[in-house]
């Protein structure tokens, strides 16, 4: 049986703003959002993007709760997608904001529930094999020759080296993290960075956008509960890039000084 969290953090300015666009009460208001997230349990994955849906769906499926609701659903989505409940990206997709942050209580208890289904699975196995025929595995002892041991090579001295323990994040995250101004989850951060980095940005750039996101949460006097979480700033639909600096016409063609060729490099005639 499925089940969302709805956290006290919900009643804050981003509710009062979806609010006074749908010109509602708050009860609606934080209705529309539990519903929003009901329906995310089976229709959004981990990182809250919402499966093979547009738009259209998305209505569709507040249309269908909101029965004698005066608001037009596509009123609401709309206001969702303004106020920052939902994430539009450029791929034309959509995400329930702060998913994993929202509903991280239900993901662990699901990930608990199929840990144990799968010990107990294990455990019938096991059980299963010690309760085949005796004479059976006496045959297989005889046939079977007994395992050789290998001692692992030794230094001088008759001491195994150690192996060095290698670092579980590297110096460039651990950078970003020193900067990001809310430590949460480091484990899932470091994975959305790796990922970002394969998309190709750089390490500076997501450094670069840390710094400048501690820089306006300071400047704000950003509380700390509405500072995005590290892997939520790293996640999917980028709002990292949201703090980079603007892309420069670095490239922008010059033309050439009055009087010279500009096709010479190629032996060309002006």
């Amino acid at each position: 049986m499925a089940w969302i969290s709805v956290h006290t953090g919900v009643d804050g300015p981003k509710l009062r703003d979806l609010r006074k666009k749908l010109k509602c009460s708050k009860f609606e208001a934080t209705g529309i959002l539990v519903y929003l997230w009901f329906w995310g349990l089976e229709n959004a994955e981990k990182d809250g993007r919402i499966l093979y849906a547009d738009k259209e769906d998305i209505e569709e499926c507040l249309r269908g709760a909101g029965a004698g609701c005066k608001i037009p659903a596509s009123v609401i989505v709309e206001s969702l997608i303004e106020t920052g409940w939902i994430d539009e990206v450029a791929d034309g997709g959509y995400y329930i904001h702060d998913w994993e942050e929202w509903q991280e209580q239900w993901y662990k208890a699901k990930e608990r529930r199929e840990n144990d289904a799968s010990r107990k699975r294990e455990k019938r196995r096991a059980q299963a094999a010690t309760s085949a025929d005796p004479q059976e595995q006496r045959q297989e002892e005889k046939t079977e020759p007994p395992a050789r041991k290998v001692e692992p090579p030794q230094e001088k001295g008759g001491e195994t080296p150690a192996e060095e323990e290698k670092p579980k994040y590297s110096t460039e995250f651990e950078a970003f993290w020193e900067e990001y101004p809310r430590k949460a989850d480091k484990g899932m951060a470091y994975k959305k960075y790796l990922a970002r980095l394969k998309d190709g940005y750089s390490a500076e750039e997501l450094l670069t956008a840390a710094k400048a996101y501690k820089s306006q949460c300071v400047r704000e006097k950003t509380e700390q509960k509405y500072i995005k979480h590290p892997k939520t700033f790293l996640g999917d639909s980028t709002p990292f890039t949201d703090f980079l600096p603007k892309m420069t016409q670095a490239n922008e063609v010059q033309a050439p000084p009055p009087g010279t060729n500009p096709f010479e490099k190629w032996g060309g005639e002006q």
